[in-house]
């Protein structure tokens, strides 16, 4: 018998599809200078896009710093919340100018 993981939610729940074809504002665009943002993601595939999009955006000068790594939910949040388990957020501030 295995024990599953305490973040592991009982039913197997179909996950929402994503709105697909919304046009919306590049995040540096609705930014102020040194405005700062944090980013969810929940699939691994968003996440990669989301940091791709940074490291691109930092090398622009665009963003003057950049989340080096996620920051994901604590244990306790997983017993409280089993959707936080596969949440990461990255951060970016806008640069100045």
């Amino acid at each position: 018998f295995r024990i599953p993981h305490p973040c592991t939610p009982s039913q197997e729940q179909p996950m929402p599809h994503p709105v697909s074809g919304v046009p919306l504002p590049p995040l540096h665009t609705a930014l102020a200078p040194n405005g700062r943002a944090a980013i969810l993601t929940f699939h691994s595939g968003e996440d990669k896009l989301v940091k791709k999009a940074m490291k691109q955006h930092l090398k622009e000068g665009l963003y003057s710093d950049i989340a080096k790594d996620v920051i994901r939910p604590s244990a306790e949040e997983c017993i409280r919340n089993s959707r936080a388990r596969s949440t990461k957020m990255r951060w970016a501030i806008k640069a100045s100018s």
